[in-house]
């Protein structure tokens, strides 16, 4: 009989019940459970080239130990790019949840943003039309008051040239001696009538003056 250590690290089976027949030169044996197998194995009282029967063909334990490392080493490959593929797909997943957050957050600070500036707009328009409002009351000011400036020019510019007039030619009659006690009161009041309407009428003139400049 021809031994050969066992070196393999795959086991038999993974089925501990699982039976097997071996051969050698012709002779039969067997059926033997995985763990009796290797254990034969390990006592060298069976080689690597004694014969097994796997799916109804004979080939020695050491191609059927080769095609069963082979097997397990293609699951165990397969199994590992699953996994990877299911890493990657769980991120890309993450990212696209992480894009999607990023970009909700970025539409919400927008959204806050063009709030804000619409805000900001109102209170322009608001503080412009206020603004607004206040030039156009102004000229009206200065224009009601310019009105009754030029009223009182033309009104009491005349009225004090009456006053001063009369009370010149009473003047004149008192110096004569053709005028009484009254007329002197009246001449008296008609100078005074024509000072108030002069000082109006300086008023009247400062006024016009200030407006017109600005």
């Amino acid at each position: 009989m021809t031994n050969n250590p066992h070196t393999s690290q795959v086991s038999l089976s993974d089925d501990s019940t699982a039976t097997f027949l071996i051969r050698w030169r012709g002779r039969q044996e067997g059926p033997y459970t995985a763990a009796v197998i290797e254990a034969k194995l390990a006592a060298n009282q069976i080689g690597l080239l004694h014969e097994i029967s796997y799916n109804g063909q004979w080939v020695t334990l050491r191609d059927y130990f080769a095609a069963r490392e082979a097997g397990l080493r293609a699951e165990r490959q397969a199994r590992e790019e699953q996994e990877r593929r299911a890493r990657e797909e769980a991120e890309r997943k993450a990212r696209e949840r992480e894009e999607q957050l990023r970009a909700a957050t970025i539409a919400e600070e927008r959204r806050k943003n063009d709030l804000l500036a619409a805000g900001r707009e109102r209170q322009n328009d608001a503080s412009g039309a206020s603004e607004a409002a206040q030039v156009r009351l102004k000229p009206h000011r200065g224009g009601l008051i310019l009105t009754l400036a030029l009223i009182g020019l033309f009104v009491f510019g005349p009225l004090c040239l009456a006053a001063w007039v009369m009370g010149n030619g009473d003047l004149r009659e008192m110096d004569a001696g053709l005028m009484d006690a009254n007329g002197r009161s009246t001449t008296s009041s008609g100078r005074n009538v024509g000072m108030l309407g002069t000082v109006l009428w300086l008023i009247a003139v400062v006024f016009i003056f200030v407006i017109g400049s600005h």
